[in-house]
């Protein structure tokens, strides 16, 4: 991922932006784990927070818009099934090295990143070409390893067929529609507000395998 902090040619371009918004941007350009690691405090993360909720209190909850979420449910309720069954066969695969006692395999972790992308609405920052401009790694994946059959089946009976639609009351325009693990991630645990959702043009997954070896040093 290309990173820089030349934000652009025009040294204006950002004079008519607030502190949240050029925060915002940073982290775009530095991905958010680095931003979050450069930065460490709290003070930083909760500006971007309180972005969030400034920029949903201006939201317009127009028809196309309520309908451009839920289309972006939709497509998150989708993905988040097959990125499941992905983490299925990669678990199987690995499984099969250990009980094969095959001699570097000791752990594994299954992780996923889901990068976002809204490069026309950013096409005036160059850095943000080809880069996304928030990414983050959901909890979706629970390992079945020393797990019974019923806790496997109830943890991906919570994930895919609860209703995730908990902070959204009754009346609510997002209410209209059933909200699934990812959307709801979105909406609530992440810094994004509901017009940077809307705002988004391609998506990429990442299910990432992680093959642990341990080795013990003698004293």
């Amino acid at each position: 991922m290309k990173v820089g902090l030349i934000i652009n040619n025009n040294p204006n371009c950002f004079n008519f932006m607030n502190k949240y918004d050029k925060l915002f941007l940073e982290q775009a350009m530095l991905g958010y784990k680095n931003f979050s690691w450069k930065y460490g405090g709290k003070a930083k993360h909760d500006d971007l927070f309180r972005r969030k909720h400034q920029l949903n209190k201006k939201f317009v909850f127009s028809e196309a818009n309520i309908k451009r979420l839920s289309e972006i449910n939709s497509l998150l309720a989708e993905k988040e099934v097959t990125v499941y069954q992905q983490s299925e066969k990669l678990e199987n695969y690995v499984l099969n090295l250990k009980q094969n006692q095959d001699p570097f395999v000791t752990d594994y972790e299954i992780e996923f990143n889901i990068s976002f992308f809204a490069e026309k609405k950013y096409a005036h920052i160059p850095d943000l070409e080809g880069n996304p401009f928030f990414d983050y790694d959901p909890l979706l994946f629970s390992k079945t390893e020393g797990k019974s059959e019923s806790e496997i089946i109830q943890h991906k009976e919570w994930i895919f067929n609860v209703d995730h639609t908990e902070y959204i009351r009754e009346g609510h325009p997002l209410y209209s529609f059933r909200h699934c693990w990812l959307f709801h991630d979105l909406i609530d645990h992440t810094i994004l507000s509901y017009q940077d959702i809307v705002d988004i043009e391609d998506m990429w997954i990442d299910v990432n395998l992680i093959v642990q070896n341990a080795t013990k040093l003698s004293d």
